[in-house]
């Protein structure tokens, strides 16, 4: 069964090193490597880091007003026009950051990055590899989204670089034309929404989907057989991937307070903030390992291994006490939530509903993200500030965990309900 393109390099291969390039100058250089910047810009201007880091909260608000038009949008307008101008919003917004002078005008940078960034940061990277790879889509997707924490893990100390050299105001500006320098190549000129638009064939397409495809037409092709928008808005499985999409979001508000959590326990702060490390290095590793868990053995399995990680991730940190090994080792564990919401949940959502109006469905869940996300750094401060420890933090945690299981397992069993409103059309081209 060899692919019916006939040439050894597939476009695809180009798509993927793009989504690849766009996670790490997009995800990996706004939000995972600003942090560098905040102690340099409080201490000249006088700013507590809660002030300035209230744009990321910002952020997630405005995703949320976003996310509705982005699944609609990506499919109806040319991608290399949309994504270029999308983009081109976030580059502006962080170079003004260079002549910013009051925390309201970061508060300002962090719509955009919100309204802007949706086009960028995580919808479309899956949608691409879903539509442009036939087999292996979770391995190809585990590593395009890898590099938004291997872009943070580069780009961090490349911009603490940048502001020794030439102070924060100068790096801004440096960071924004490196970020373009990444990104806007691939989406001015590279991706294409399907392979259909330039008369390919997805990769991994063989001569046995051919024959099928002119026996029963292109709706044989998964890529456009599934559930409407506007039906699956109405299923039990489709609200449960938003609570699930919002549950897995929570986690993240972890990470900004193991250095503290750390400290509380009596490790220094360096120590607390190489617990940072730790977790980016699971979640850059356990992305590998889930893509190619999600085409070995099912989406749904893998889901439950991830859950299962995180889990005991948050029961290290509960019972480590003074262990520093084991402290470390939970934070690797702990690092599969991050491939949760950016690997699995965009399959979850392709298998359940299918790939006829998956952007849109993809965007409409992502929508719990901004609404139960933003909620997990603030609460998980709450507990510490209430009760002096970050271990009910931890049990909350262990909740949100099981809950997630429940809505995975749920949506399966109501499968069903899917299967007997699936349709299938044929594909739009939108990128003529």
């Amino acid at each position: 069964m060899r692919p019916t393109t006939g040439s050894r390099f597939h476009y695809a291969w180009l798509i993927l090193i793009g989504c690849c390039c766009m996670q790490a100058g997009g995800l990996g250089a706004v939000l995972d490597a600003a942090g560098v910047f905040f102690v340099p810009v409080c201490e000249d201007l006088g700013f507590s880091r809660s002030e300035i880091s209230l744009y990321l909260t910002f952020y997630f608000i405005a995703t949320v007003f976003a996310m509705p038009f982005v699944g609609n949008w990506i499919t109806r307008f040319n991608i290399n026009r949309l994504l270029s101008v999308a983009f081109l919003l976030v580059v502006v917004a962080v170079a003004a950051m260079g002549f910013y002078s009051e925390p309201w005008q970061w508060w300002m940078s962090g719509i955009v990055f919100g309204l802007a960034g949706s086009f960028i940061f995580v919808i479309p990277a899956p949608i691409l590899i879903g539509n442009w790879f036939h087999t292996h889509k979770g391995i190809t997707l585990g590593v395009a989204m890898s590099f938004s924490g291997i872009g943070g893990a580069v780009l961090s100390p490349v911009f603490t670089l940048l502001i020794q050299a030439l102070g924060w105001r100068e790096a801004y500006i440096v960071a924004a034309v490196i970020m373009g320098v990444l990104v806007l190549p691939w989406t001015l000129f590279v991706f294409k929404l399907r392979p259909e638009d330039i008369g390919l064939k997805p990769y991994g397409w063989t001569e046995d989907d051919a024959r099928a495809d002119a026996a029963f037409g292109t709706a044989a092709q998964d890529e456009y057989r599934g559930v409407s928008a506007r039906r699956a808005l109405k299923t039990v499985p489709f609200w449960c991937m938003f609570l699930f999409a919002g549950l897995v979001s929570y986690f993240a508000g972890f990470n900004s307070h193991l250095p503290g959590f750390a400290q509380s326990v009596g490790f220094s702060a360096m120590v607390g903030s190489s617990l940072l490390t730790a977790v980016m290095i699971g979640n850059v590793v356990e992305k590998y390992i889930v893509g190619f868990l999600n085409d070995k053995i099912g989406v749904e399995f893998t889901v439950n291994i991830q859950l299962a990680l995180v889990a005991l991730g948050l029961l290290g940190f509960i019972f480590a006490g003074d262990n520093l090994v084991l402290l470390y080792v939970s934070a690797v564990l702990f690092g599969a939530q991050n491939s949760l919401y950016s690997v699995s949940m965009p399959l979850l959502i392709r298998q359940l509903f299918g790939g006829r109006d998956y952007a849109k469905i993809f965007a409409y869940t992502r929508v719990g993200t901004g609404i139960i996300g933003c909620l997990g750094p603030v609460t998980v401060g709450a507990f510490f500030d209430a009760t002096g420890s970050f271990v009910p933090a931890f049990c909350v945690g262990l909740g949100v965990a099981a809950l997630s299981f429940v809505t995975v397992r749920l949506s399966y069993l109501m499968r069903k309900q899917l299967e007997a409103e699936e349709e299938t059309v044929l594909p739009v081209q939108s990128n003529a």
